[in-house]
């Protein structure tokens, strides 16, 4: 959330000349309403499994960017799909950046409850970092432009 996934991810498909998947989008489109109205409607596990049915998606294709929530790999199961065609990269920013990138809160179902945004991101984090690390390759896109992050993947992936 508020790291640049899907601005990074359009870019980043756009350069290497592969079609892009948001698996958010997806999400949106097979629901049938936006992911906020999602959670209030059926609750984060009905959202989870959708994420998974995403991620099943994802891996019946071949050469796809792919953007992805930080939650979908929350499950195992997800993780394993996501790696069948690809290598996972995480993107990642500083609480600060990430609460000024995703204003306004009410259109994220994580911060718009929460009585403290900052606490929320930072737990948040706290509670994916050993998921997180579960990516090939990470970069944090605090300080840098859209541009600057496909650079840096551009130049990572043949290494990875």
């Amino acid at each position: 959330m508020g790291t640049g996934k899907s601005a990074v991810g359009r870019r980043l498909a756009r350069r290497l000349q592969r079609p892009f998947f948001d698996t958010d989008a997806w999400i949106v489109e097979q629901a049938g309403m936006p992911i906020p109205q999602v959670f209030a409607a059926f609750g984060e596990t009905a959202f989870r499994d959708l994420e998974t049915e995403a991620a099943r998606e994802v891996s019946r294709r071949q050469d796809l960017v792919v953007s992805t929530g930080g939650g979908i790999l929350g499950r195992d199961e997800n993780v394993e799909l996501l790696r069948q065609n690809g290598r996972l990269l995480c993107l990642q920013a500083r609480p600060e950046v990430i609460l000024h990138r995703t204003q306004p809160w009410d259109s994220r179902p994580m911060l718009r409850t929460a009585p403290n945004p900052r606490q929320a991101v930072e737990r948040l984090l706290e509670e994916r970092a050993a998921r997180y690390a579960l990516a090939d390759w990470s970069v944090d896109t605090s300080d840098l432009s859209v541009s600057e992050v496909v650079n840096r993947i551009c130049a990572a992936l043949p290494s990875l």
